[in-house]
């Protein structure tokens, strides 16, 4: 192979890699950012809101101009803190709600300094100055109501209408009464803050939703709703604050708490989504890396001893196609296996944590590639003359031994295991046996039709224990039954990959003196007879011990 033909490949797995890596790490990495950022912004947020509707409050009313200028400190300091929490590292990566919410909130408080000197020069009255500071605070932002998110705006747009109309009923108090125009505009709000209130129910989260209705037949609200629709039939009279400022109190707390309730059930909602792209980022960016790096090494290897054949056959005789300098790549290996392990279990947790079928699912997909990943590299170690370190002591039962072989491979729904007697393996085989069998469970999904099942025997012989895997594909020639068997029996590999599969089968089996055996089914496809010694086979688990104490499967 030219080396202009091995660099296109390597850019071609590079680009494919990438293709799968990048999305996945750029949607963890957005849903991870979104949660901690709201977690960051949303209570500076609301602080700076309700300051500012003190604020409104006081300066539309008598109150002592101390009163108002503490206040406007205590604005001051909420807006400084909001622009604190606004500064953080995870805003060069990703720009959530919460973030353009306290960016707009801030970029509007800048001209607090304009309207507070408007406000003692007397350039505004009290309608001008409730109207002024409401364009300030405007917390909600337009998002379709009939999501989550959109529900937890329309309840906080509804509140922010109840504080503007508290604000205003104080100016209208604190002069000679509500004019025409205020009455309409009093009259506005409440329709608009009903409308919202009633719509937000519709999309609020399950608890949420259900506090939504106690506020909702509540005293507190019931009291506001007949003082709005006095108001509004009223034509004289300036409105009595002792009337309707206890319900506006016990309503704006009660809001504020449906708030906060709603918003930390959406986050907690938000959660697992966040945990399974997370997951899904590191399986597909982890081992997707994983096994590029290994094309690449055994692309790198293949190339080297290529090139040492060339120079000397003594050499080629020494080191083959298979030789890794030093045992340097087989550590290497080792370390892969281990990190696989660790991930695999993770992901086995994680999906029986998992609080969807979908979820759970997508968890156990990425845990089969691993799964198939972890095959690949104990192959190579095993191929090259080491050990894998995913060793047993103990026995290890038949049926695991295929369930775990069937795991191995991606066709592992196809695989039909009913029919194994009972036996336990000794743990020490256990590695080989369950690669030796995926190795012929794979050539039999390759071969026989996809809708098809591959059925696996297992039973007491003479010989020790026989395990048979049947498919219903084409067979094979007498030719290519001779070749394959040799194949199995050679030390070295052939050439080209046709028969790699089962050069390396041999290989498993030689390791632990089994035996296999290729013949034809009387009834068309391919029998794989796998004779597995006494010497490494019982009946029965030694001194009563839990055959399967040790035995790691991640796909169940």
């Amino acid at each position: 192979m030219s080396r202009r033909i091995r660099t296109i490949g390597a850019v071609l797995l590079v680009a494919f890699w990438a293709a799968a890596a990048v999305p996945a790490v750029t949607d963890a990495v957005r849903a991870l950012a979104d949660r901690i950022t709201a977690d960051r912004l949303d209570r500076p947020i609301d602080e700076a809101v309700l300051a500012l509707e003190a604020e409104r409050r006081l300066s539309v009313t008598d109150r002592p101009i101390l009163e108002l200028t503490a206040q406007r400190g205590r604005t001051d300091d909420a807006a400084e803190r909001l622009r604190q929490a606004d500064r953080s590292w995870l805003d060069r990566l990703t720009t959530s709600a919460s973030d353009r919410t306290a960016d707009d909130l801030l970029g509007r408080m800048e001209a607090l300094t304009g309207l507070r000197a408007s406000v003692d020069a007397g350039r505004l009255d009290r309608r001008e100055t409730v109207t002024a500071y409401t364009d300030v605070i405007d917390p909600a932002g337009a998002a379709p109501q009939d999501t989550m998110v959109g529900g937890i705006l329309a309840l906080s747009r509804s509140r922010e209408i109840l504080a503007e109309e508290d604000a205003l009923l104080a100016a209208v108090s604190a002069g000679r009464g509500p004019t025409d125009d205020d009455r309409i505009r009093l009259t506005r709000l409440a329709g608009a803050r009903r409308v919202l209130f009633t719509t937000a129910g519709a999309a609020l989260p399950d608890s949420a939703a259900r506090r939504h209705r106690d506020v909702a037949g509540s005293t507190a609200m019931i009291r506001l709703q007949r003082i709005e629709d006095d108001l509004a039939a009223s034509s004289d009279g300036i409105p009595d604050p002792s009337a309707w400022s206890p319900a506006f109190n016990e309503l704006n707390t009660a809001l504020w708490d449906l708030q906060d309730s709603a918003n930390r059930e959406a986050a907690d909602a938000a959660t697992p989504r966040a945990v399974t792209a997370t997951v899904w980022a590191g399986a597909i960016g982890g081992i997707g890396l994983v096994a590029l790096l290994g094309l690449l090494i055994a692309a790198r290897r293949g190339r080297g001893a290529g090139t040492s054949a060339a120079t000397t056959a003594q050499t080629t005789a020494v080191s083959g196609p298979w030789h890794r300098p030093g045992g340097l790549l087989q550590d290497l290996d080792r370390r892969n296996q281990g990190l696989l392990q660790r991930q695999l279990r993770l992901l086995d947790a994680l999906a029986r944590r998992a609080g969807d079928e979908e979820t759970a699912a997508d968890l156990r997909r990425a845990g089969n590639f691993g799964t198939r990943l972890r095959r690949n590299v104990e192959k190579g170690i095993t191929l090259t003359g080491g050990v894998p370190e995913r060793q047993w002591q103990r026995l290890v039962p038949m049926t695991d031994v295929v369930r775990d072989a069937a795991a191995e491979i991606g066709d592992h729904d196809r695989i039909a295991g009913t029919d194994v007697e009972s036996a336990y393996l000794a743990g020490t085989a256990a590695t080989d046996l369950i690669h030796l069998l995926a190795e012929l469970l794979e050539n039999a999904a390759t071969f026989a039709p996809a809708d098809s099942r591959i059925v696996v025997d297992g039973r007491h012989d003479p010989s020790g224990y026989l395990l048979t895997v049947t498919d219903s594909g084409p067979g094979m020639t007498d030719d290519d039954l001779a070749t394959g068997h040799e194949v199995m029996a050679a030390p070295e590999p052939p050439p080209g990959g046709t028969w790699w599969g089962l050069w390396a089968t041999g290989r498993f089996a030689a390791r632990q003196d089994v035996t296999v055996q290729l013949h034809n089914g009387f009834d068309g496809g391919l029998v794989a007879a796998v004779h597995i010694p006494p010497s490494l086979v019982t009946g029965r688990p030694a001194n009563g011990a839990e055959p399967r104490a040790d035995l790691q499967s991640v796909v169940e």
